[in-house]
């Protein structure tokens, strides 16, 4: 292979090499972010179902009835829901222990 060949491998090489490695930078950048985001929403939840659980105590409601309501949206849409109904357990159950 010839000089010039081969500086010209070794130019393309080299924007290959600088092009991944500033993908590599926007990803880190994308995931920091995402993440955060991920942690907001995480302790707004937490936060939410701490309002609820001090109101559910206060203002004691059905489980069935919140159950039946879950049970019908969801299999509305073909899909099934153990978690929120589980959820529903965990949520009426807070300070009964």
């Amino acid at each position: 292979m010839s000089d010039f060949m081969m500086s010209q491998v070794q130019g393309l090489l080299g924007k290959v090499s600088d092009d991944i490695e500033r993908m590599s930078k926007t990803t880190a950048s994308q995931s920091e972010v995402l993440f955060g985001a991920i942690n907001d929403l995480a302790a707004n939840l937490f936060a939410t179902q701490a309002i609820l659980c001090v109101l559910l105590r206060d203002h004691p409601i059905d489980p069935a009835k919140v159950k039946a309501w879950i049970t019908t949206q969801t299999t509305a849409g073909g899909t099934d829901a153990p978690k929120a109904l589980a959820i529903v357990d965990m949520l009426l159950a807070f300070d009964k222990k």
